[in-house]
């Protein structure tokens, strides 16, 4: 059963939630360059941490702002980029479209918190339980569990499934 944060999240200081916003618009265009750059060269190191710093950042200003809902959705895309850092999983096409569609998924629940409209249509419960299934599936399993995650999410099975 979901937490109330996640379902319907209460936003009781507005200025919070605009320091997040401009704290994620700046964070998000770093990411997007990070899986590009990893797309390319999947062992870089520097790149990895980078990527893992931005997402730790997006889970500290969330804590700081008190967005929660943020906070669950990203901490367990931590975790997997904590496990990939540390040499335990692979990067591939799948887990960098997993993570892209949990960024996404996050600015649009921002934006649908911003303008007091519904987060049911972005299924942010299936997104959620299944990063954190995710984030402790056995190396061999991530890709297939990546691609019924996004499935799940989106109604569609991941275009990068075919090229694995």
């Amino acid at each position: 059963m979901a937490s109330r944060s996640i379902v319907t999240p209460v936003i009781t200081d507005r200025q919070a939630l605009e320091e997040f916003i401009e704290s994620l618009s700046d964070l998000v265009p770093a990411i997007e360059r990070d899986i590009a750059r990893l797309r390319i060269a999947s062992d870089d190191h520097e790149t990895v941490s980078s990527l893992f710093r931005a997402i730790h950042n997006i889970k500290g200003d969330a804590t700081l702002c008190r967005i929660d809902l943020a906070a669950h959705i990203v901490h367990p895309v931590e975790t997997l980029l904590a496990r990939l850092r540390n040499g335990e999983i692979a990067f591939s096409d799948l887990l960098a479209e997993a993570i892209l569609l949990a960024i996404d998924r996050l600015e649009l629940a921002i934006e649908s918190i911003q303008n007091g409209r519904s987060l049911d249509a972005l299924r942010l419960e299936v997104l959620i339980d299944g990063f954190e299934q995710l984030a402790s599936e056995a190396p061999a399993k991530i890709d297939d569990h990546a691609c019924d995650l996004i499935e799940a999410v989106t109604n569609f099975r991941p275009a990068s499934e075919h090229t694995q």
